[in-house]
């Protein structure tokens, strides 16, 4: 039972953020960053380009968790909780926020989902537990966190990496457009810089 609310809430996370229309606000390294209205408190984007690498490169890349902390933008560090299955898990990010605002954990379930052998989906959304949840940082609640690898060619993945949530706690209009702006750009920028630099060729999926 546990299992098939979960199968729905996630699906029902990428039609609500499949269905949106987003504004375009930004270009930079062939990166679109999108945006959209959303309630006070809540901040919305979704960033789309071209990693350089093969779609199981990039895949097993973001499955990483000891590592992300090296090319993700302004996270300290990764927690494992619970590993449900090599494609289901509960984690913690916890990421450093710009002076003056607190730091931010997102405590997050997420699940990896294979569509075809050409097209993967990464997916999480908050979840409430005491026992993991940080005392030090400020918990965020994400609604979804969805990022889309689809083959682009054999040495190209497009990326769709889509957020909507409330970072919670007090925070300067600014930032959070600096944030919104700013951080899925570095995201996919850092992704592609990372990989680059490390030699794909050992990096493989079973």
């Amino acid at each position: 039972m546990n299992k098939l609310v979960l199968a729905f809430s996630l699906i029902l996370s990428l039609t609500t953020s499949a269905n949106i229309n987003w504004t375009p606000i930004h270009t930079e390294d062939n990166i679109n960053i999108f945006t959209r209205e959303a309630e006070e408190g809540i901040l919305p984007f979704r960033a789309t380009g071209t990693i350089k690498a093969p779609l199981k490169v990039v895949l097993e890349t973001l499955m990483d968790m000891s590592n992300k902390n090296k090319w993700s933008p302004k996270l300290k560090s990764v927690n494992i909780h619970k590993t449900v299955n090599e494609n289901h898990m509960i984690i913690s990010e916890y990421y450093k926020t710009p002076w003056p605002a607190t730091d931010r954990e997102f405590l997050l379930e997420g699940i990896k989902e294979k569509i075809s052998d050409t097209k993967y989906i990464i997916r999480a959304k908050s979840v409430v537990n005491q026992d993991y949840s940080s005392t030090e940082h400020i918990q965020a609640d994400v609604k979804y966190l969805d990022v889309t690898l689809e083959y682009k060619n054999k040495n190209e993945t497009k990326i769709d990496f889509r957020f909507h949530g409330d970072l919670k706690g007090w925070m300067p209009i600014w930032l959070t457009n600096l944030i919104q702006k700013k951080w899925p750009l570095r995201f996919i920028q850092g992704l592609n810089k990372y990989i680059s630099s490390r030699d794909t060729t050992r990096l493989s999926l079973n």
